[in-house]
């Protein structure tokens, strides 16, 4: 199944001591349910559920497409202490990904899915694209790597050249890379200043091997995937995590980039 990669990272996802009060009455205790009633299950027609949307994928012989949205409060997630897990911002990543895809198919070369529609359904937000053949970047062997790293390259060159006097998505939320999740408070509202000239680049914001699909016999690039947290920011936001296989955030013995785009964020403060 594929899924985004920061999906599965409970830690990054789950409340501080320190949050307010975050009041989901309507959300049940999956625990205290029958399996029937357990809205966090996986239909059928459903790929599956992760803690912060859900997944479907239709194959037939006019059309394959694959389906994401958000989940609402009901169906929200515990940890293994028992905390619901809000996601973060979802619902607003969701639309700001298919404005991202549609701004880069207009603005770019590089390959993205092919957005059928997007569209709300009373707090569900969905993304429907055709299904993109190949394999995830991360899965194919290091010796056949540097066709599509190359690739990726021009492709970070060309949002190089898209530039914004402002800071964040294409929709006006400022949705930081999920590695700065965790630093940030999620009550504080950031109002960051415009600049006097267009310093800010656009920037895909979770460019890592797993977001790559690549052609399993050419190992060229077929699509770049999950722009959620895609918008203008520093360039130094968009770090090259592609050149490894692994989340979008520092490993052991790579340099924490978090307090250098935290001091960043804090200079562009109003």
């Amino acid at each position: 199944m594929l899924v985004d990669s920061h999906d599965t990272d409970t830690d990054r996802n789950e409340p501080s001591d320190t949050e307010p009060g975050y009041v989901h009455s309507a959300a049940p205790d999956p625990r205290r349910l029958e399996p029937l009633d357990n809205p966090r299950i996986a239909e059928e027609e459903a790929l599956g559920i992760s803690e912060q949307k859900k997944y479907y994928m239709f194959r037939n012989a006019k059309a394959s497409v694959f389906i994401k949205r958000n989940l609402t409060p009901s169906e929200y997630g515990y940890n293994v202490v028992g905390r619901l897990l809000i996601p973060y911002m979802c619902f607003e990543r969701m639309k700001n990904e298919a404005a991202a895809i549609r701004y880069i198919q207009s603005n770019t070369t590089i390959p993205t899915p092919n957005i059928r529609c997007a569209f709300e359904d009373h707090g569900r937000y969905y993304v429907i694209t055709d299904i993109v053949p190949g394999v995830q970047l991360a899965h194919i062997p290091e010796d056949k790597k540097a066709v599509a790293i190359k690739e990726i390259e021009g492709y970070v060159a060309q949002m190089r050249e898209l530039k914004s006097k402002v800071i964040g998505g294409l929709l006006g939320d400022v949705l930081v890379p999920y590695r700065l999740q965790s630093a940030i408070p999620r009550e504080q509202v950031l109002r960051l200043r415009e600049a006097a000239t267009p310093e800010f680049v656009f920037c895909h914001n979770d460019l890592s091997q797993h977001n790559v699909l690549v052609d399993e016999t050419t190992f060229k690039v077929n699509a770049i995937i999950d722009w959620e947290f895609a918008g203008f920011f520093p360039p130094e936001f968009d770090g090259a995590f592609y050149h490894r296989p692994g989340p979008s955030v520092a490993l052991d013995g790579e340099e924490d980039d978090v307090p250098k785009l935290l001091e960043l964020l804090e200079h562009w403060k109003e």
